[in-house]
């Protein structure tokens, strides 16, 4: 075995690859949920919500393939996983949710709740999502009562 057998393989590098700059910008809303996504590449997305108050994503559930990382901008989350809640996380607070993880979380503050979520997936993820009992369960836009949001009249998280 020779020492370049054990190298990491790197990515092909292409003269057609730029860097992207993104703008951390949200129409606030006093109801519901949005998303934004700002940015991607293979296997990493970069989104920006903004729940309104008494919002979240109050279900327990885990991504299968899929790991998060959020991170507050403004107000506060209320996280929870499978022994309870966690402390509540405010500005510039942030939380790994490795995939397999069961969570969920809430806005209990009455200002919305503006967050970015960094996702990483491996390359043939289906985005599948699963409650504690195994059972798959479909995305939050997807989900029975889901409601659309309550836009606040030129209030923008910027």
């Amino acid at each position: 075995m020779t020492d370049t057998t054990l190298a990491p393989t790197r990515p092909a590098v292409g003269s057609e690859i730029e860097p992207e700059i993104m703008t951390l910008r949200t129409q606030m809303v006093s109801a519901g949920h949005t998303k934004d996504l700002l940015g991607a590449a293979d296997g990493v997305t970069f989104h920006m919500h903004c729940y309104g108050p008494k919002g979240g994503e109050n279900g327990l559930h885990a991504h299968v393939d899929e790991c998060h990382i959020f991170v507050v901008l403004q107000g506060e989350a209320q996280f929870s996983g499978l022994k309870g809640m966690l402390p509540v996380m405010k500005k510039n607070q942030a939380v790994m949710i490795p995939k397999g993880c069961f969570y969920s979380f809430s806005n209990e503050g009455t200002e919305p709740l503006v967050m970015i979520r960094f996702g990483a997936s491996d390359r043939d993820a289906k985005g599948g999502r699963l409650d504690p009992a195994g059972k798959p369960i479909p995305g939050r836009g997807k989900q029975a009562g889901s409601k659309p949001p309550v836009f606040i009249d030129n209030a923008f998280f910027e």
